[in-house]
């Protein structure tokens, strides 16, 4: 099923943000490790929502060709915008759109 698909390349990422932030040899090891965090966190959320909610979640409506960002799968997971979590998660998403 593809959401075990996505949960598999989310670990992978997640194990490869860890290795790139603990190679401190690596010039911007920092932003690496947060972009690689992120796409985890976005692959993770969106087998969540796929398993919720249907494939069609994770598409913009008006744009069927297209999934959401991290961003929208955030705001759809952790629909609390005072959660801690949430705001932490944008923080590191707004960082990773200004690396990038």
């Amino acid at each position: 099923m593809i959401e075990d698909k996505l949960i598999e390349k989310s670990k992978e990422c997640f194990a490869m943000a860890i290795e790139l932030y603990n190679k401190p040899t690596i010039k911007y090891r920092v932003e690496g490790f947060s972009i690689f965090i992120c796409n985890a966190w976005e692959l993770m959320l969106k087998a969540y929502l796929i398993k919720r909610e249907g494939m069609q979640s994770i598409y913009y409506k008006d744009h069927p060709d297209r999934t959401i960002s991290l961003d929208g799968c955030i705001r759809k997971v952790f629909t609390n915008d005072k959660a801690l979590l949430r705001k932490n998660l944008e923080k590191l998403w707004l960082f990773c759109t200004k690396c990038g």
